[in-house]
């Protein structure tokens, strides 16, 4: 602006010169105004005649105006009798009318004959227009900034005067380089040494900055919703750059602004468009789009659940063509009213797949405006599948999963509706419980999968020797239980002896033939109980009554249930001994056939019982398994036994069962009486039954891993009466095998039982495995043992169990 205004000055000067002089002599008539006369103010008219000229029709009309309220003014006001004279009035006027027609004169003369422009400012302005539209043409053709960016850099770059245009963007504390065209004049980043150009992007201002004597920087900020997005910057001539192409590239870097405030908006529009298209596409659910009778969406979860492969084939057809029929009027009411504006309600329908299956699905729906036109978006959710989960839920909190029957949720919820107390009822029911004898034999020796399949071919037995409404149920393990709606003790017993001929035939597991039996207890409603924890205790107490008498069935007799009594208190008696260590270890030696000595025990608990005397583990084991107490019994012999180690010198074997491996501070036990006793690991041997290796039980191994980890070794007992096989043992923490003395039995008389045995060394030996033989009565097994590569021999010719005393005076023999 500065620039023009001294180019105008410079070609008006004369003209307003002229006319500021006259002025400052018509100044002197209101020096001297009743002397000089009226004849000073035709000066006043030529010279306000002279401005008009120079200034213009507009300049001209406004002196004009002020130069008559100004000379009636200060005539008015020093010369009250002035203006009598025609002469004087004419005077007066002219003091208005000449600057009017001077500036029309002008305006006109300035239309007809001005000159046209030169042609280098056409030629200018042509190549600014040029330009103007070569970078509205690069803002339309990309719409991502940097491409805007280049596109402008590389148009501006033909401009005549700029050497070298580039773009920069803020970047930590200086400007870093995006694009630049023409000549590389620019360097790649401006730092804290071009402060007025960082002044010019903190400010958000164009600047003007010299670079050396004759070259000129233009830097024009990019704000993008007040924030300077980037930098444009030109460089040219000092001389040849003008006012006209500062506003020009400010133009330019305005427009470039817009277009990428416009570029953001469409990037952020675009990036929530893919992420509701990811979000509708990737949902677990469908997600339909209806005009109210026709499909007009159906996401790629909708299109799988209805069985459609493309979205083509769903597009415009119909309702009627997805929804079951006798569900279309409703679903079709509720569009409606969703269409009205009504909200709507999660609500289960019935669809139609492409295949015919009939979908169970809860829909929910929303009123959208799409293009002025309203439309229903419905959420489409698969419940059948939560349904047939919920009921498969429901079913096994009343049914057992292995055998399909009833569990003992399901006996106690129908026997509280059969034993409620009615005087009308004249129903009796009766109650009878089944236990497998010896079904841990099955388990150890044909594995459990065996087991599992003895109890499902039992219970489809029984169901057939049932009426209809008798209730069979799995108590759990190999106990069940079934639950007779109406019977006398005539009925009941009948009940029990058809179940008990389901045993006359064998069953078939795998490969094998097993007979099995069973104990039943009868119990009956109201004689044995009043609710159903009586019947069941009394229930139970009748199965172990037959199981103790061997005659397969027992009614429930009261005099006889001292047993159970007993059984009750000698649980009581054996968690009082565990807690108080009222236990003997007796010790058996085990040779190493290599050196022909003893060089290690085993160690076997005896219950010293108060009043039974002496009792061998057969006797008090089992019930300690039964009741949950063989872990801390097993902890308890160990503590003891290790104690007693010192003594002996010698290593020392212990059993563990698997329900010892399932105790959650086991591993610290073993670790703490070791370190208490100051006995290094490698002594100690733990013994475990095949039941530990069933699969799963697995997790319970890792405690082994780590004490093997520390020296301990793990012997497998019993080898080859049960579950494991050597292949499986490879995967095992094992270091020992025990082979069963069944197998040693035949040493010496069967040749088939030695090439087993034979066999068994060799593999054992080929794995990496100790063998340890057990069951040795003969010194004829003790050699055959030896000559065939046998580790380890332990049986009544090396030595029976034996007290600590006489383990001692054996060890100091020895």
């Amino acid at each position: 602006m500065l620039a023009s205004m001294n180019t105008w000055l410079a070609e008006e000067r004369v003209g307003l010169a002229a006319g500021i002089g006259v002025l400052l002599g018509y100044a002197l008539v209101f020096l001297e105004p009743e002397r000089l006369g009226p004849h000073p103010f035709l000066l006043a008219s030529l010279a306000s005649a002279v401005l008009g000229w120079r200034l213009g029709l507009r300049v001209a009309l406004v002196l004009g105006l002020l130069g008559l309220l100004l000379q009636a003014w200060w005539l008015g006001l020093r010369l009250p009798a002035w203006g009598k004279e025609p002469l004087e009035s004419v005077y007066f006027l002219a003091g208005g009318l000449f600057p009017w027609l001077a500036g029309l004169i002008r305006y006109r003369f300035v239309r007809k004959v001005k000159p046209p422009a030169e042609p280098l400012a056409m030629e200018e302005r042509h190549t600014e227009l040029t330009l103007f539209s070569r970078v509205g043409d690069e803002l339309a053709r990309d719409l991502e900034p940097l491409g805007l960016v280049r596109g402008v850099v590389d148009t501006l770059c033909q401009h005549p005067r700029f050497e070298g245009v580039a773009a920069y963007s803020p970047e930590g504390g200086g400007l870093r380089l995006l694009w630049a065209g023409g000549r590389p004049v620019l360097p790649d980043r401006f730092d804290a040494s071009h402060e007025a150009v960082l002044q010019a992007a903190r400010s958000a201002r164009k600047r003007v900055v010299p670079l050396g004597e004759d070259r000129l920087l233009v830097v024009v900020p990019l704000p993008v919703q007040g924030r300077v997005e980037a930098v444009l910057l030109a460089v040219g001539p000092a001389a040849e750059i003008s006012p006209r192409d500062l506003r020009f590239l400010e133009g330019v870097a305005a427009q470039l602004s817009l277009a990428i405030d416009r570029s953001r908006a469409y990037e952020a529009l675009h990036e929530q468009e893919t992420l509701y298209r990811t979000l509708l596409e990737t949902l677990p659910d469908g997600v339909a789009l209806l005009d109210g009778s026709r499909l007009l969406y159906l996401n790629p979860a909708g299109l799988r659940g209805l069985g459609y492969a493309q979205l083509e084939e769903v597009v415009g057809r119909p309702l009627a063509d997805f929804v079951h029929p006798e569900d279309l009027p409703r679903v079709a009411e509720r569009l409606q009213r969703i269409l009205a504006g009504e909200p709507d309600q999660a609500e289960e329908v019935r669809l139609v797949a492409a295949d015919g299956r009939v979908l169970e699905v809860e829909v929910h729906g929303v009123l959208v405006q799409l293009r002025d036109q309203k439309q229903v978006m419905i959420s489409i959710r698969d419940v059948g599948e939560r349904k047939r989960q919920q009921a498969r839920i429901e079913y096994l909190a009343y049914h057992d999963p292995l055998t399909g029957l009833p569990n003992r949720r399901k006996l106690w919820e129908e026997a509280e509706k059969m034993l409620l107390p009615d005087r009308r009822r004249r129903d009796t029911p009766a109650l009878i419980y089944l236990d497998l004898d010896n079904f841990k034999l099955v388990n150890d020796t044909l594995g459990h999968p065996a087991g599992d399949e003895l109890l499902c071919q039992l219970a489809q037995r029984i169901r057939e020797v049932l009426r209809q409404n008798d209730l069979l149920v799995r108590m759990g393990g190999d106990e069940l239980a079934v639950l007779l709606p109406s019977a006398n003790r005539e009925a009941a017993l009948a009940a029990a002896q058809r179940i008990s001929r389901v045993f006359q035939q064998p069953f078939k597991l795998g490969g094998q033939v097993v007979y099995a039996q069973a104990s039943l207890g009868v119990a009956l409603y109201p004689e044995h109980g009043q609710t159903l924890d009586e019947l069941a205790r009394a229930a139970d107490v009748a199965m172990y009554q037959a199981k103790q008498s061997r005659t397969g069935i027992a009614v429930y007799d009261p005099a006889l249930d001292v047993n159970s009594l007993e059984r009750l208190k000698t649980i009581q008696e054996l968690r009082r001994s565990i807690q108080e260590g009222q236990f003997l270890i007796w010790y058996q030696p085990i040779l190493a056939l290599p050196e022909q000595r003893v060089v290690r025990w085993e160690a076997l608990v005896r219950w010293e019982h108060p009043v039974r005397g002496l009792l061998s583990p057969m006797e008090f084991v089992p019930l300690a398994e039964e009741s949950g107490l063989v872990g801390e019994l097993d902890l308890v012999v160990l503590r003891q036994a290790v104690r007693e180690q010192k003594r002996l010198n010698r290593g020392l074997a212990v059993n563990f069962s698997a329900s010892t491996l399932a105790h959650p501070h086991w591993v610290r036990e073993v670790v703490r009486a070791l370190v208490e006793e100051n006995l290094p690991p490698e002594f100690l041997w733990i013994e475990i039954t095949e039941s530990a290796l069933l699969p799963e039980r697995q997790r319970w191994l890792a405690g082994l891993v780590a004490l093997r980890g520390l020296g301990v070794r793990v012997a497998l007992d019993d080898f080859g009466m049960g579950y494991s096989s050597l292949a499986h043992l490879r995967q095992l923490p094992v270091d020992l095998v025990k082979i069963d003395k069944s197998f040693v039995k035949g040493v010496g008389r069967d040749s088939a039982a030695e090439n087993i045995l034979k066999a068994t060394l060799q593999l054992a030996q080929a794995f990496g495995l100790k063998t340890l033989a057990e069951g040795v009565e003969r010194r004829e097994q003790l050699e055959w043992l030896a000559h065939h590569g046998c580790n380890y021999a332990q049986g009544h010719y090396i030595g029976p169990p034996l007290s600590l005393q006489e383990a001692l005076s054996r060890g100091r023999a020895l």
